[in-house]
């Protein structure tokens, strides 16, 4: 008879079913890598998915917005050949400015004053003793 190696009961062998020999640890190691590498490929594929869609929504707001000026570029071109030719400007009126008057000249100018050297005059009290 056999005992239950948890609680100490006792069993009879029909009952439990032989145990499975445990993994070896390369196995083990092998699986978690093998689940990272589909996990990290899931993630890169949906990055680059995701990267394609806004490309795509970029090139097309692109050509969108090229469309839209060519069609403004046509609108002027248009606009600007069905215009009627202007009216021909008359010749232009030059006018000539008098020429001025020349300035007279000054017989009671100012007399010119002879400058006053300041290195000659003490500037303070102690400047007198040296």
């Amino acid at each position: 008879m056999a005992f239950c190696p948890n609680c100490g009961h006792p069993q009879d062998g029909s009952a439990v079913a032989p145990a499975a020999p445990p993994e070896p640890v390369e196995v083990v190691l092998a699986r978690i890598n093998a689940d990272r590498d589909v996990n990290v490929a899931r993630i890169e594929a949906s990055a680059r998915r995701s990267e394609l869609a806004t490309a795509e929504h970029v090139a097309e707001v692109q050509a969108d917005a090229e469309v839209e000026a060519a069609e403004a570029v046509a609108e002027i071109v248009t606009a600007v050949a069905e215009e009627p030719d202007p009216e021909p400007m008359a010749e232009p009126i030059v006018v000539e400015a008098p020429a001025p008057e020349p300035e007279p000249e000054l017989d009671n100018a100012p007399p010119v004053v002879e400058h006053h050297d300041a290195r000659k005059k003490p500037t303070g009290w102690w400047d007198a003793y040296r």
